[in-house]
């Protein structure tokens, strides 16, 4: 198969300060099913169209011409040999700009293995400290033992992020999402991620926002409270982190992309 499933692409002002303006491309498909997914009409549902890899490699051309800092990546790991043959593409046509996997983190190891050398910035989830929760609400087995595996390869592959005149050049960014009534997952996940390396930039995401997905969840069922935020972000700094970002309270706006838009972000 020489095509990928694309939901959309552009310019997207949404990422960590360093990766903006960054060259989005959102691909259909997730190997996660988690019940809070803000994308989920490109993850779950399977909006998009499909484009042949050679379109692809034009659309990261295309990204670049228009300003892109870096061709960001969302939720490639479905599509990965087709974007690795669309990179090679791309770079014979002149990309120069970094290249952003931004991923969910729980994935096939030989798969992140097999994107050394194309990828640039890896920019992956941290969702769980506990399993039995990434189980419950994401239907991921072996959760933590997964994503650690993953997470250190590709520290292994890029080290810490470098940055070059105010943009990422290089390097690893964890991501973690804060879930409201999950304080000890937060605590969990930070603690076993400290053992990876306390040098790792974070960034701890206070975007949560319920959707209808998560009826069948009532704990899932409202905001993080900043009374909570804070103690987390209290406990990341406690225990050695110092490198990343932490998004404020107005964060909880209503961020909800709608890709059945032409601009899915509003």
């Amino acid at each position: 198969m020489n095509q990928v499933k694309i939901a959309w692409y552009g310019i997207h002002q949404g990422e960590e300060p360093p990766l903006i303006p960054a060259g989005g491309i959102f691909f259909s498909g997730c190997d996660m099913h988690c019940v809070f997914c803000q994308n989920y009409q490109i993850s779950q549902h399977g909006l998009g169209n499909f484009y042949s890899n050679e379109e692809l490699a034009d659309i990261m051309i295309k990204l670049q011409n228009d300003g892109a800092a870096n061709i960001d990546l969302v939720t490639p790991t479905t599509w990965h040999k087709q974007i690795k043959q669309a990179i090679l593409s791309a770079k014979e046509k002149g990309l120069k700009i970094p290249i952003v996997w931004n991923g969910n983190g729980y994935e096939d190891l030989e798969i992140i293995k097999s994107m050394a050398d194309l990828v640039d910035i890896y920019l992956p989830d941290f969702k769980y400290g506990k399993n039995e929760l990434a189980l419950k609400y994401s239907g991921a087995k072996n959760y933590f033992e997964t994503a650690t595996k993953v997470i250190k390869e590709m520290l292994r592959q890029v080290g810490y992020l470098k940055i070059v005149n105010g943009k990422a050049a290089r390097g690893l960014i964890v991501r973690h999402l804060v879930l409201p009534n999950c304080l000890e997952n937060s605590f969990e996940a930070l603690k076993r991620l400290a053992e990876i390396d306390i040098d790792i930039h974070i960034s701890l995401m206070n975007q949560y926002l319920p959707t209808r997905q998560v009826n069948n969840f009532p704990e899932l069922k409202e905001k993080v409270s900043q009374k909570d935020f804070q103690k987390i972000y209290d406990y990341l700094l406690g225990i050695g982190f110092h490198n990343g970002w932490t998004q404020g309270e107005n964060s909880q706006e209503n961020l909800t992309p709608d890709f059945t838009k032409s601009e899915p972000f509003g």
